[in-house]
């Protein structure tokens, strides 16, 4: 009898529990969310209007993944018109707010390509805004590394609509000819 109301007193607990986190998510809006960028201070709902809107999760210490992805992009960017550059925005969200700076995410990104805005945002605000998107990201020890961490991440590009519709996003490992005809196919969707 002791083992049943334990339990029962742990299942009620546990659906409470789901209950304020799942309420606590559905109230989470990442659209109205001011984000701290490299160009000043400005939300999802401002951003997207009538551009498509591409979000990479990455952070300064990436060893390959962050640097290979903004190149491909920085690529693309390249052999676009001003036109087509005038349709999209790119955010670079970093995933490390206790090591990088928006200075230095700033000019990070600025070897890349200009177009390309960093993010910066506090831990409570970055998990729900991942998680909302479906980003995962976790801080993973190094030993004997003088970095002491690195953060295993999600890898592809993110793709919003001007609605705000989350659209298929674009591989890791992309090419600049396939990102090329992927973003093109999307800004004509758009029109």
């Amino acid at each position: 009898m002791t083992k049943t109301i334990f339990s029962t007193i742990a299942l009620m607990a546990l659906l409470i529990f789901s209950y304020l986190f799942t309420k606590k998510q559905t109230e989470f809006n990442p659209f109205t969310l001011s984000l701290n960028t490299s160009k000043g201070v400005v939300n999802l709902n401002e951003l997207k209007k009538d551009k498509l809107t591409l979000m990479y999760f990455g952070f300064l210490t990436c060893p390959d993944v962050c640097p290979t992805t903004l190149s491909t992009v920085g690529a693309a960017f390249k052999d676009m018109t001003p036109a087509e550059l005038a349709k999209i925005n790119f955010l670079f969200i970093d995933l490390d707010p206790e090591r990088d700076s928006l200075d230095r995410l700033k000019e990070y990104a600025g070897y890349f390509h200009p177009m390309i805005t960093s993010v910066s945002m506090p831990l409570k605000d970055l998990d729900p805004f991942t998680r909302y998107f479906g980003i995962v990201f976790m801080k993973v020890p190094l030993k004997n590394s003088k970095m002491g961490y690195t953060i295993d991440h999600s890898t592809g590009i993110l793709v919003l609509s001007p609605e705000g519709k989350i659209l298929p996003h674009i591989e890791h490992g992309t090419n600049k000819t396939v990102m090329l005809a992927i973003l093109r196919k999307l800004l004509a969707e758009i029109k």
